[in-house]
């Protein structure tokens, strides 16, 4: 019985698992950009080279390098946030029980 009602819902359920499908995918995709930090890390060894070839002056130099460790920092942010989350599950805790867990990647406070 219950394989002819799959049968039958079948044109009802594939586009819909397929949106799904394709949804999950950009969101992976989004996710794993959002966390990549080497786009910045490569942007401050740009910046050092560009400032020690006397092609951006300290003033610009200063402002994007401040642009940088903000999106650094942000970046730690979040994934500081996403291993507390994972730890939680792992646990079974509440947000209110949650253990502190800092990650250390060298950038700001």
């Amino acid at each position: 019985m219950f394989l002819i009602d799959d049968l039958l819902a079948l044109p009802f359920k594939a586009p819909v698992a397929g949106v799904k499908w394709a949804l999950e995918q950009v969101r992976t995709m989004v996710d794993r950009e959002m966390m990549n930090d080497e786009v910045w890390k490569t942007r401050l060894l740009e910046l050092q080279m560009q400032l020690e070839l006397g092609e951006i002056s300290e003033e610009d130099y200063a402002a994007e390098e401040a642009i940088v460790f903000d999106k650094l920092r942000e970046i730690r942010m979040r994934q500081q946030a996403q291993a507390e989350e994972f730890l939680d599950r792992q646990r079974g805790r509440d947000d209110d029980d949650a253990a502190d867990v800092v990650i250390h990647t060298g950038y700001g406070e």
